[in-house]
């Protein structure tokens, strides 16, 4: 019992004398850096054999582990997300997913998003009535195109409110119609990479709107959005980057193991969150 007193002694006084540390924000010597996915089936790694390690998700997480020591994710890709669903998620109290999503939010270091491909590829299902598309595709597109440009910026909006200090990265939307060919009829569409391209590069200028750039250029926060253009690079390559499959009764237009290490590639190169002391 002596003994045993004696050590609970030493230890109180060690640490009267040698409190602790605190860790700062920003010190990743001392703490988990919290790492946010959020998105579509391409931040879930749709189609991966191994998604911790090919996913650009899993890929980024494992350099912040790297570089800081410990990360902990949270991954909340999910098949088949528009972005009207992510925004209800993001904003309304209601949601059964609103209160995760905060919380895990309100702690993140660091956030990815991936999001608007599906605002279009809805329109391309088992269930589309091709006469009527033919006749009004246009018009259905481009309406999906002006809807997420007035959802994306609310959706940076709602991410930057809930974590205004985390360095947010969010990808633009490729076309997968350049890296394969497809079975389509050809009554239905002559040019699908053309079509696909006209409706993209609208939904991408989404991504540079004033009103998206200036929710990072309002107040002191140590928050910023950086764009990736995963379109660009994508288009940089010959490798084939994409799993693709395309049938009224199949698709898939997900990038594969390279595609998404050249996401990744782009993200981690761009990483700031504060250097870890040696």
């Amino acid at each position: 019992m002596k003994i045993l007193r004696v050590i609970i002694v030493t230890v109180a006084i060690c640490l009267i004398l040698f409190p602790p540390a605190v860790a700062d924000s920003g010190d990743y010597e001392h703490k988990i850096v919290n790492y946010v996915a959020l998105g579509d089936s391409i931040a879930k790694g749709y189609g991966l054999e191994d998604v911790d390690a090919e996913s650009y998700v899993g890929r980024i997480a494992q350099a912040l582990e790297d570089q800081y020591g410990a990360v902990r994710l949270t991954n909340f890709g999910k098949n088949g997300l528009r972005s009207e669903q992510l925004l209800d998620i993001l904003t309304n109290e209601d949601n059964e997913q609103y209160d995760d999503y905060r919380l895990q939010l309100q702690k993140a270091d660091l956030v990815t998003l991936s999001i608007g491909s599906n605002d279009l590829l809805q329109y391309l299902s088992t269930d589309t009535d091709f006469k009527q598309f033919k006749q009004n595709g246009d018009e259905i597109l481009s309406g999906a195109c002006e809807r997420f440009g007035e959802n994306l910026p609310q959706i940076i909006d709602a991410i930057h409110a809930q974590a205004p200090q985390a360095q947010l990265f969010v990808n633009n939307i490729y076309n997968p119609c350049n890296d394969s060919s497809f079975n389509i009829p050809e009554k239905f569409v002559q040019n699908l990479d053309t079509m696909a391209e006209k409706y993209i590069e609208k939904m991408n200028n989404g991504f540079v709107s004033e009103r998206v750039q200036s929710v990072f250029k309002s107040g002191n926060t140590g928050g910023t959005y950086t764009l990736v253009d995963v379109k660009g690079a994508f288009e940089e390559t010959d490798e084939r980057l994409i799993n693709m499959v395309f049938s009224w009764g199949n698709i898939d237009p997900h990038p594969n193991r390279e595609g998404h290490r050249i996401i990744a590639d782009q993200i981690i190169s761009k990483i700031c969150l504060g250097k870890k002391d040696k």
